[in-house]
């Protein structure tokens, strides 16, 4: 809903938004070393909602760029 403006029917904005999520989905997951456990379910969690993000948004590109060929 906040990027609705931004992103209204252009595919590629969305694929960005959703390779970028996923990108930084990935270095979060990878090179943030949190010292106890709780920081480290946070971050697992954290990495785990914007590859999930990255699923949806990477989605909804996808069928927005078929709509807009056919």
């Amino acid at each position: 809903m906040l990027l609705r403006r931004y992103l209204r029917n252009d595919p590629g904005a969305w694929i960005a938004v959703g390779q970028l999520s996923l990108v930084i989905g990935l270095v979060a997951q990878r090179f943030i070393h949190p010292p106890s456990d709780f920081w480290q379910g946070f971050t697992h969690g954290l990495s785990a909602v914007l590859i999930g993000i990255s699923i949806v948004f990477n989605l909804r590109g996808l069928v927005l760029w078929r709509r807009t060929r056919c």
